[in-house]
């Protein structure tokens, strides 16, 4: 089976995902933690960024 990476013709939904995932994996539970979804303007956009940078890395 292929990986979502090499077959997917959703872009953006695949990079949000990865996005998400990324900001998940580094929440350390502190109080000013906050999920994916709440994450400031800021952070999305730089994990949207590092997304965009891995789906890229794997497909080269």
């Amino acid at each position: 089976m292929a990986c979502r990476i090499c077959t997917t013709n959703d872009h953006e939904s695949l990079r949000e995902k990865i996005a998400g995932d990324l900001w998940e994996s580094r929440r350390n539970g502190h109080l000013e933690d906050v999920p994916w979804e709440r994450a400031p303007d800021y952070w999305q956009q730089l994990m949207r960024q590092l997304a965009d940078a891995a789906i890229e890395s794997a497909r080269s």
